[in-house]
């Protein structure tokens, strides 16, 4: 299996597994390691606007349906779940 990143570049499993390796191999730098917290922990925002998260509860097989349409048609799990709520609401 592939993925596509932001940057439209596509990763196999095998390249991502090399660059798990390479990551948990580093000896990061303090100022390398406050850059990744800071990356991590600001929130992402949809258009113009701050997202926001919503809970509910969904029967099981919702995580394995979601998943497998966010694989064929190449898109997050997140996406698939506020395509779905758009076109309902």
């Amino acid at each position: 299996m592939s993925r596509k990143t932001k940057a439209d570049k596509t990763h196999s499993d095998e390249d991502l597994a090399g660059i798990a390796t390479d990551f948990e191999s580093h000896d990061f730098t303090s100022d390398e390691l406050t850059k990744i917290k800071k990356t991590r922990s600001r929130s992402p925002s949809l258009g113009v606007a701050k997202a926001e998260v919503y809970s509910f509860r969904a029967p099981p097989n919702y995580k394995d349906r979601i998943k497998r349409r966010a694989d064929s048609d190449d898109k997050s799990e997140s996406q698939v779940i506020r395509d779905a709520l758009d076109a309902y609401l």
